[in-house]
């Protein structure tokens, strides 16, 4: 998520940050009846191993393989298997060798082997079974080794031996066969050789010796970890910032899952299309009723006054039919957009330029544009819906107390709702031929099918969304559906968006007449 959005989250629910921040410092300020632990007290254990040799000198003292291979034999294979079998240990072995850590000092021929369990008890057996356990193995094994090697040399002997004893007889048969002489006495000569290293093996055994300087000793370890502070006060700042941090997590993720629309800039991304009016909210309710009357001039009722200026520079570019005004189809995603507030108060400012106007409704599954102008119910027709369209266009429409605004309502009619929004969008050409100006109040697209009807006849459509209202899924399809079947001009409208404070419009305040300014006694 971008920083802009996370702004946005938490401005939005701010107040989801705050309760959690004072929850957080009311929790952390309760007095604690428990004393807290400050620390951890382990406990660690080493066992210290001399290496010595036989008859090789200091070579292994010298050599860091020899060192390695020490500590290699400690912490895998066979060693760990015996540790953990004599202590029956019933996890893997290598987890417990990992519990230990192998140590060496070449310049003291020293190895250590230590642990840190959570008991003194622990921590010395471990240690002490990982060193005894290398020291047996480590002879075990040389000694092995020990009984391969004399082995292997006796075989060579015996070998050896039989080759001269089956040389010797030809050797006599042919004195002067000098060739067989010499076979002869060269393996005399490596019987002598093995023979000696034989007994070199049986003198000098040559095996790498360890021996405990010193068994495994319990050593305490206090580990100082965090803490919460001690005073009541500072608990309670640190709760409280614990608890932002959380709020303000919880308003990023209910963002995420917010499906509404929330701000005029994601509403421009999902229609792909630029908002060059906003009708404001002024928490004043004026919403439900025709706000642009001669003698108001406020935020309100002025952008639907820019709203119908930009609507009629679109349709001056438009081509225009031989005495036929141009149709305003006003839309929406979803029911209590505004639309109808949109429509009816559009059609007041076009009265308002001198243009004859006439209020079209197509919403007949919720009509609200009759009771919106008119304050009432359309009237009954006491007609059917098959000798609507036969019908002179004036006998259908109804005066209004605006002057020069008229309303077209086939809600009081029988029929369906698709029959009448069918009958509706028929005689929209012979209303473009009555009046000087059209506009259309249709049901939401993404609720209702009657709309499709409407659409392919306007010449100018403006899209009506919500703030905090539409959904982002029904507008959407909403714009889908609208460029599947038009090519007419699309004007996106932003209903809800709070208004910015101006020094020009002052709502519910007399404005104070000025003050004469008294006559200087120097008469400037």
């Amino acid at each position: 998520m971008e920083s802009t959005s996370i702004l946005a989250a938490a401005r939005r629910r701010w107040w989801v940050i705050v309760l959690l921040a004072v929850l957080g410092a009311g929790v952390g300020a309760i007095p604690s009846s428990q004393k807290s632990v400050d620390a951890t007290t382990q406990w660690q254990a080493s066992h210290t191993l001399l290496l010595s040799t036989t008859s090789l000198g200091d070579s292994v003292f010298n050599d860091p393989v020899a060192f390695n291979q020490l500590q290699l034999f400690a912490v895998t294979g066979e060693v760990p298997r015996r540790v953990a079998q004599k202590l029956n240990y019933q996890g893997v072995p290598a987890a417990l060798a990992a519990q230990v850590t192998v140590t060496i000092d070449t310049s003291n021929a020293a190895l250590r082997i230590s642990t840190t369990q959570t008991t003194a008890d622990q921590a010395v057996t471990i240690a002490d079974a990982f060193a005894d356990e290398l020291v047996s193995y480590l002879a075990e094994r040389q000694d092995a080794l020990q009984a391969d090697r004399e082995a292997a040399s006796l075989a060579r002997l015996d070998s050896l031996q039989t080759e001269i004893e089956a040389l010797e007889p030809k050797v006599l048969a042919n004195p002067n066969d000098q060739v067989l002489g010499a076979q002869l006495e060269a393996l005399r000569r490596q019987y002598s050789s093995e023979f000696e290293g034989y007994r070199q093996l049986q003198v000098d055994q040559g095996q790498i010796q360890l021996t405990t300087l010193e068994r495994a000793q319990p050593i305490a370890i206090t580990a100082q970890g965090l803490s919460a502070p001690k005073s009541r006060s500072g608990r309670g700042v640190l709760a409280g910032l614990v608890g932002a941090v959380a709020g303000l997590g919880v308003a990023i993720l209910w963002a995420r899952a917010d499906r509404r629309i929330r701000t005029r800039a994601q509403a421009e991304a999902i229609f792909g299309l630029r908002s060059q009016v906003a009708i404001p909210d002024t928490g004043k309710g004026a919403h439900h009723g025709v706000v642009v009357v001669p003698g108001r001039h406020d935020v309100l009722s002025d952008s639907y006054r820019t709203l119908r200026s930009v609507v009629g520079f679109v349709e001056t570019g438009l081509p225009h039919g031989q005495n036929q005004a141009q149709i305003a189809l006003v839309v929406s995603a979803g029911s209590g957009d505004g639309k109808t507030s949109v429509s009816a108060n559009l059609a007041a400012a076009f009265v308002e330029t001198g243009l004859t106007t006439v209020a079209v409704n197509t919403d007949f599954r919720r009509p609200s544009l009759s009771e919106r102008i008119l304050g009432r119910a359309p009237d009954p027709v006491g007609f059917f819906p098959e000798d609507i369209a036969d019908l002179p266009v004036p006998m259908l429409v109804s005066r209004t107390p605006i002057e020069g605004l008229s309303v077209f309502d086939l809600a009081g009619a029988q029929g369906s709702p698709g029959e009448l929004a069918r009958i509706t969008a028929r005689l929209l050409p012979e209303l473009a031929k009555e009046f000087a100006a059209v506009v259309v109040d249709t049901s939401p697209v993404g609720a209702t099918a009657e709309v499709l009807e409407v659409v392919p006849r306007a010449d100018v459509i403006v899209l009506v969304v919500r703030l905090g209202h539409t959904h982002i899924d029904s507008a959407q399809r909403t714009i889908e559906i609208i460029r599947t079947l038009t090519d007419a001009p699309l004007l996106l409208t932003v209903v809800g968006e709070a208004p910015e404070r101006d020094d020009y419009y002052e709502y519910g305040r007399a404005r104070q007449p000025a003050r004469k300014r008294k006559p200087s006694k120097s008469g400037a």
